[in-house]
């Protein structure tokens, strides 16, 4: 039988130790900085809303035309 070395194991096993020490330390700051970041947001929901039912009024009006412009195509 071969002798494994656990040197190998033993460092992954320390180095994912220490990655998951660094995410519970960093996990309320990332918390934090996302919410704030959005609740102080500047943006305007209505006209965001606004843009939103533009493009999709946009997007009905050319599904029509291509469906007008197929069925004219199939007349003649």
């Amino acid at each position: 039988m071969k002798k494994l070395n656990a040197s190998g194991a033993i460092g992954l096993l320390i180095s994912m130790l220490i990655i998951a020490i660094l995410f519970i330390i960093m996990m309320p700051a990332l918390k934090g900085g996302s919410s704030a970041g959005l609740s102080g947001s500047s943006i305007n929901q209505k006209s965001v809303e606004e843009q939103v039912n533009k493009q999709l009024e946009d997007i009905e009006k050319m599904r029509q035309q291509t469906i007008q412009y197929s069925q004219e195509a199939q007349n003649y």
